[in-house]
């Protein structure tokens, strides 16, 4: 018998959650019914968990503390432990969720309760990933996985925690194991393939969601996965059908609706990719995600009055939503009225989401380009003892530092963010040629190799590690470099003019024209790569040669913009 049924409040319970249900539009009704009941009946657990939920929503933390307190030492206890913990882990309250996982995990383990026990191994598990703590949560989920085994969702967390810490091949066999449990586990295909996927393995990649497709009942999740990674490859068409998929298997998921709304206006068919997303909208009327989306696309396409109608929407459901702040915070700034930006940045640090920690970079940039930059690192700090941190943010203040020539600062920095997304390509490219330029050629080195290991396809890694072993005098390794980058991405002229005018200077003519030759083919034109050729023919007495190339280049094209990739 449970707990608060042997209290006598069967009865309680039931009116409790007939209040529930009829304010769940209402928080601050039902709050003020709880409240009440709890005034009547100051040990009724289930009541305070309610309450202490319903607090926590309205952001009035200390009241849904006090609460929790009462559910967890009156009843509920491990389901009241784990809530709080939860809500601690929101709140940045790491130690404390610690203690209160672990008093959960050892009420379960007295109990002898071990379904009980595994829920809260994963659940603190999953706390310690979104800690960035992979290691620990890696050990809390194989200690789950020693009471059930065969526990799908718990290999697959622990196969994404190897994954997020950099250890792809752990990462891989626990994803196989999952599929060897169960062959019909849609989760562990999607991971795997998207694994596959991050590291530029497209093809294996589409062999796995194929495998997933085949073996498994239809999976919008994984249907969605797969198409998004059609999507990012350009291929339009099989992304359509793929999210068209999707949603045959479920007509309301959000994410493919999102999805295949972006990718129709981003094929030029802006109004048929603005009806799904708000047919999503019709949906699910009260996301945010939703109306978000629906306000970037106006943005993007000119609709700036729709746009921030969209997001004063958001804010006036969700006044501390720092995504919709950030967002008219770059709005502002694409206007140049940067006052303005710097003020919705502002309120957006006042939230609690993940938008907040954009808004702080956001105001760092501000600052930083008005020339305040103690207090663009005033901002950059605050963020970080408020929120946090992300990949991303680290990366920013890296970059911001690198500026001021606080290059120590900026390397710590890097590894910030190389430690809480250990697989992120550009931190390691980006920690790269800071070294480099500290004259740290081996950390150098071993940052250019991490950003290939996880990015082979990018030529920019294989043209700028190059273009510093050769600097260094490593004649053969920065051939090496060349010609293994030109393999894999043929198609990249500006690779494969560093590479002619590296043989220039080695004095080996006939090579270095033959790869202007070959980068000269490539559509459309390079023109730098052209301008070099003909200057490098001049300086072999081929004039005539060199002022036909010149022609070419003078020729092309000028409204295209070329980048270095």
């Amino acid at each position: 018998m449970h707990a608060c049924q042997k209290s006598g409040h069967s009865a309680l319970e039931r009116h409790t959650t007939s209040w529930y249900c009829l304010y769940s539009g209402k928080t601050q009704e039902a709050l003020q019914k709880l409240h009440k009941g709890l005034r009547q009946w100051p040990k009724n657990g289930y009541m305070a968990l309610l309450a202490a939920n319903l607090e926590a929503k309205q952001g009035r933390t200390d009241n849904a503390r006090k609460m929790y307190a009462v559910a967890a030492a009156h009843a509920l206890s491990t389901i009241a432990l784990q809530a709080w913990a939860g809500f601690e882990v929101k709140h940045r309250g790491y130690a404390k969720a610690d203690d209160l996982f672990a008093q959960a995990l050892a009420s379960e383990q007295a109990r002898g309760a071990t379904d009980r026990q595994v829920s809260v191994l994963k659940a603190w598990g999953d706390a310690k990933v979104l800690q960035g703590s992979l290691q620990e949560a890696g050990t809390l989920y194989e200690q789950a996985l020693r009471i059930q085994p065969d526990s799908l969702d718990i290999i697959v967390a622990n196969a994404r925690a190897k994954e997020k810490s950099g250890k792809l091949q752990q990462a891989r066999q626990w994803y196989r194991r999952a599929i060897v449990v169960d062959r019909n586990y849609a989760p562990a295909y999607q991971g795997i393939a998207y694994l596959e996927s991050n590291q530029g393995n497209y093809r294996a990649a589409q062999q796995l969601f194929q495998q997933g497709t085949d073996n498994c009942p239809p999976h919008a999740p994984l249907l969605n996965a797969w198409a998004s990674m059609e999507a990012n490859r350009s291929n339009i068409p099989r992304a359509r059908a793929l999210y068209e998929l999707a949603l045959e298997a479920d007509p309301q998921h959000l994410q493919s609706l999102l999805g295949l709304g972006s990718l129709e206006a981003r094929a030029g068919d802006v109004n048929r990719g603005l009806k799904l997303l708000h047919d999503g909208l019709r949906l699910q009327p009260g996301n945010k995600q939703i109306r978000h989306s629906i306000a970037q696309w106006q943005r993007q396409h000119g609709e700036k009055e729709d746009a921030k109608a969209q997001l004063q929407h958001v804010l006036s459901k969700d006044p501390c939503n720092g995504h919709a702040w950030h967002t008219l915070g770059q709005m502002a700034e694409e206007t140049g009225d940067l006052e303005q930006a710097a003020q919705c940045y502002t309120d957006g640090t006042q939230g609690t989401d993940s938008g907040a920690l954009l808004c702080y970079e956001g105001l760092a940039t501000v600052e930083a380009f008005w020339g305040h930059e103690g207090r663009a690192r005033a901002v950059f700090q605050e963020g970080h003892s408020k929120c946090g941190g992300s990949s991303r943010f680290y990366r920013g203040w890296a970059q911001f530092e690198k500026k001021q020539a606080e290059l120590e600062r900026a390397s710590e920095l890097f590894a910030m963010a190389a430690a809480d997304a250990p697989t992120d390509a550009r931190t390691w490219l980006n920690w790269a040629l800071l070294e480099r330029r500290r004259d740290h050629y081996g950390p150098a080195r071993r940052c250019f190799a991490r950003a290939l290991e996880l990015s082979p396809r990018n030529p920019y890694i294989y043209q700028t590690w190059a273009t510093m072993e050769a600097k260094q005098g490593n004649t053969k390794k920065a051939r090496g470099l060349y010609a293994q980058g030109c393999v894999i991405c043929p198609r990249t002229p500006s690779l494969i003019m560093e590479w002619a005018l590296f043989e220039t200077k080695k004095g080996d003519a006939s090579q270095a024209r033959r790869l202007f030759q070959q980068g000269a083919n490539i559509d459309p034109p390079h023109p730098p790569l052209l301008t070099a050729w003909a200057q490098f023919e001049a300086s072999q007495g081929q004039q005539q040669e060199a002022i036909r190339i010149r022609a070419i280049a003078d020729a092309c094209d000028t409204s295209v913009v070329y980048r270095r990739l």
